[in-house]
């Protein structure tokens, strides 16, 4: 659609909209759209649009029950089609509004809360099946001129141009006043949107989902004497007060914030990419402060020897999740994620979805294309556009380029829909490093969908922490992957047995080489 939520909730506003539902035929914009409603004190309503026999059907979650539900449902309809026993199945605390008799007959015996949607009293007078009619206004764009601008949109989404014709058939689905919608329907039809709208209230609970590590073992015990086991390895059986102090101190701090099964899952997948001879990193950022990482094999700087502070890393006094970035091969990265879904579960564990957006440059060469404008004028307005610059703030800074584009009616035309479009989200991609690994299956939690041979979440990663699950980065490398190729080509023609961590930083002839 042309809405986005910030210039959606500005318009509610102004209209004195007190609730509004988000039903897309995914549920990528539900956070955002529910963060930003409660915000500016807009009641949020989680929708979600399914195909069912070839007929679209809206499902409406009551509750946070409802919501599972409706995670549910949308996980599976990626992966299959939406039948009978799937709705029966995952029914409860949900609404449904369909759009004709024979789906309605169907799904009557499923559902308690089951409404016909209707925008007319023309279509609301076809009706004499049921009473439970319920005026419905699928909205695409704010204000009503703008259903012009809004088959550029799917143009682009579709890799089509003018030249394949414009379909003009969504005249009537903005944003509309409480004003414009008496009269249009029935009271009844009026009173059953208020009505929906009164029983639906998701409220998300306050949880962790933190992976466990192995159901048979005492973690926080586990944890104490793999720590401990590991210092004396890496001091050689020589550990001085300074060092077992500081340990303590550490386990302290993580075992009271209840972290223990965090560093189990990063020592355990750590572990198996070095047995594996796949070459960590020795570690980046705050964890390299860390004393029990350092133990347990997670980072391989010693934070005392180059006095490291660990309450950069975890600090009592501001309870944050901790977060350990680790540095694999790029060419191996796969193989220890598909170790951590062996372990824990192919539904918990999850790559995390991000947006590509609609910059200004972008929205004028996809709204070019469109147009079919020649490519070298696009360019010369594109060069001009400085990183982060708005399309208003371009054409009011550049003079001649506001003269060039105002001299065409097809490219004033470009400007004016692209200024539109800009910032709108264009395509999905997957965050480079970070991975969700869950302790409940994520489609209990959040939506997910099947990328190739690993589950996205549908959430950008930050709404993730507050939802209660873990994120872990998993960091390919590519100069891991050439500096552990160089490694095994020196050691296999030379026959020598050289590892990373055994290289010394005090070597003469590597600074000589240097200056």
């Amino acid at each position: 659609s042309l809405i986005k939520v910030d210039n959606l909730i500005k318009n509610l506003k102004q209209k004195k909209i007190t609730s509004c539902a988000i039903v897309d035929d995914n549920l990528y914009g539900t956070m955002e759209f529910i963060k930003k409603c409660e915000k500016d004190g807009i009641k949020p309503i989680i929708g979600l649009e399914s195909l069912y026999k070839e007929s679209n059907i809206l499902l409406y979650a009551k509750n946070y029950e409802g919501y599972q539900n409706l995670i549910k449902i949308e996980t599976i309809k990626n992966e299959k089609e939406i039948n009978s026993e799937i709705l029966k199945k995952y029914s409860s605390d949900l609404i449904v509004v369909v759009f004709n008799k024979e789906i309605y007959e169907e799904l009557k015996d499923i559902f308690i809360d089951l409404f016909v949607g209707v925008s007319n009293v023309k279509e609301e007078k076809n009706i004499n099946y049921t009473k439970n009619t319920i005026y419905v206004n699928k909205t695409l764009y704010l204000e009503k001129y703008e259903y012009k601008y809004l088959p550029y949109v799917f143009m682009i989404r579709d890799s089509k141009t003018i030249s394949d014709g414009i379909d003009f058939t969504y005249q009537d689905n903005y944003l509309k006043t409480y004003d414009e919608i008496f009269g249009m329907v029935s009271s009844t039809s009026l009173i059953n949107t208020l009505k929906l709208s009164d029983m639906c209230s998701v409220v998300f609970p306050k949880e962790l989902y933190m992976p466990k590590f192995d159901s048979n073992v005492d973690s926080k015990s586990y944890l104490i004497e793999l720590a401990n086991k590991g210092l004396n390895k890496r001091l050689n059986n020589e550990v001085s007060d300074i060092y077992k102090e500081r340990l303590n101190h550490e386990l302290n701090v993580i075992l009271n914030m209840h972290f223990e099964d965090y560093f189990l899952v990063v020592y355990d997948f750590i572990r198996y990419a070095k047995l594996n001879h796949i070459l960590v990193g020795p570690g980046r950022g705050s964890a390299a402060g860390s004393l029990v990482c350092y133990s347990l094999g997670i980072t391989d700087v010693d934070p005392i020897k180059y006095n490291l502070l660990f309450e950069r890393f975890l600090n009592k006094e501001r309870i944050t999740l901790p977060d350990i970035d680790t540095d694999i091969p790029d060419e191996k990265r796969d193989e220890v994620i598909s170790y951590v879904k062996d372990k824990y579960g192919e539904k918990n564990v999850a790559g995390i979805i991000t947006f590509g957006t609609l910059k200004a440059k972008q929205a004028l060469r996809d709204i070019g294309r469109v147009l079919n404008i020649k490519l070298s004028d696009i360019d010369y307005i594109c060069k001009k556009i400085n990183m982060n610059e708005s399309l208003k703030d371009f054409k009011k800074r550049c003079r001649d380029i506001s003269n060039f584009i105002d001299s065409d009616d097809k490219l004033k035309m470009m400007y004016e829909i692209a200024c539109l479009i800009e910032d709108n989200k264009r395509h999905t991609s997957i965050h480079a490093a970070g991975v969700v690994i869950s302790r409940e299956k994520l489609d209990n939690v959040i939506p997910i969908i099947k990328n190739d041979d690993m589950y996205l979440t549908e959430y950008t990663m930050e709404y993730l922490e507050e939802l209660g699950l873990i994120k872990m980065d998993f960091l390919g490398i590519k100069n891991l992957s050439i500096i552990s190729n160089i490694i095994d080509e020196v050691n296999k023609t030379l026959n020598l047995n050289i590892s990373f961590n055994r290289i010394p930083l005090d070597d003469f002839k590597t600074y000589e080489l240097f200056k």
